[in-house]
């Protein structure tokens, strides 16, 4: 019988919960990463909005909101990019499934990706 079954419970909920919202990785703060992750033309649209909607509650999106420079194209694989490579460069993931590296920059115009 086990008498820590509500510490191991606590322990365990802790890291989900750090492994769900503690994307910023400090370790990678100031390091160059490869490339930029941007959204797969094959990923599930309905799980790329979900991500985009997440990844807004995360960041500032004011970038790809009206009137921000990476607005247009009003399309879900350039806002998806620019909150893929949001994570990327600040937690150093490029979500699986929905993005992949590119060696190409995806910045157009005033549309600045770090």
């Amino acid at each position: 019988m086990v008498k820590n079954t509500p510490s191991i419970f606590l322990v365990s909920f802790l890291m989900v919960v750090a492994l769900c919202f503690g994307h910023e990785n400090p370790e990678l703060r100031g390091k160059n990463l490869r490339g930029w992750c941007v959204a797969d033309t094959g990923a599930p649209h309905d799980k790329l909005q979900e991500f985009l909607d997440y990844g807004c509650h995360e960041f500032d999106c004011s970038q790809i909101l009206p009137g921000g420079p990476c607005y247009e194209p009003k399309l879900l694989l350039a806002h998806g990019s620019w909150i893929l490579d949001k994570f990327y460069k600040t937690g150093g993931f490029c979500k699986e499934g929905l993005g992949f590296i590119s060696e190409t920059n995806p910045s157009y115009g005033d549309c600045q990706y770090p």
